[in-house]
Order: structure tokens, then sequence, then C-alpha cells
């Protein structure tokens, strides 16, 4: 029999997260580390789970990620998982379910300007002219 997996961080709310463990390896949950719900006027656009790059590795693959990406299907938006570097100069983008693919087949690595024109998209808009400029480099 498989067991539950011990709280690795520390940092959550420790008291729920082991009570909750207790009740077993047939009641799983998903402690969300960084999602965030991109939306437009009140209109979700997109979900994105966001992980440090010195965070474990993610799989598509994995339990929780096809739970929330069955989230995502349910309620029609796309949802993705973005591993940044630790500069935000990276951001690699895997999209985890059907409505994510259609804007993004598959995975990708951007730079920040990229992520931001991306989401920008997403919402149906170019990218400002005065975000690019703050990412302009200047020689």
């Amino acid at each position: 029999m498989s067991t539950v997996r011990p709280e690795r961080t520390g940092w959550r709310d420790q008291g729920l997260s082991e009570r909750h463990r207790r009740w077993g390896f047939d009641c799983p949950a998903l402690d969300l580390d960084f999602v965030m719900l991109e939306y437009d006027r009140g209109e979700p656009t997109a979900l994105v789970e966001y992980k440090h790059e010195r965070a474990e590795p993610q799989y598509a693959s994995h339990p929780s990620y096809r739970a929330l990406s069955k989230l995502g299907a349910r309620a029609d938006i796309p949802v993705f998982a973005a591993r940044y570097k630790d500069d935000f100069s990276e951001f690699l983008v895997v999209p985890l379910n059907d409505a994510a693919k259609r804007s993004l087949p598959e995975r990708k690595a951007m730079t920040e300007l990229e992520w931001i024109g991306f989401l920008h998209r997403l919402r149906g808009y170019d990218l400002p002219s005065n975000i690019a400029e703050l990412y302009a480099v200047t020689v």
C-alpha cells in the first residue's frame, strides 16, 4: 500500500496539512503552490501554476496536474504550468489541457517579455508599448 508523503516545506498551515494526510492515501488533495487566475473584466482567461526553477520537476501526467487540467477544462479555460528562472529571464511554459494547447501547442521557453505578451494575447490584447519599453534592451 502506498503512503502519504510528509509535509516537505513547513511553511504551509502545518496543522491542516498533517491532519489531511491522516485521512489517508485514498483522500488526496492538492496544495496549490502558486496558482494564479489570469482574468480580464471579471472573466477568467487562464490558470497558471507557477514553479521556481529549483522546485521539483513538473509532469503533466501527475494526478495533481491532471486534476487542475480538468478543472480548467470544465471552466473552458486554458491551464498552464510555468517554471521561471530566479531572475525571471525565462519561463518554461507547458500547456496542461486542450484549451491551453489551442494557444500553445507544446511546451515553450519564453523570455519574460514573450510571456507577458502571451498573457496579453490570451485576453485578446496586443502588448502595450509602455510595457514593451520597460523591457527594451539598451546598448
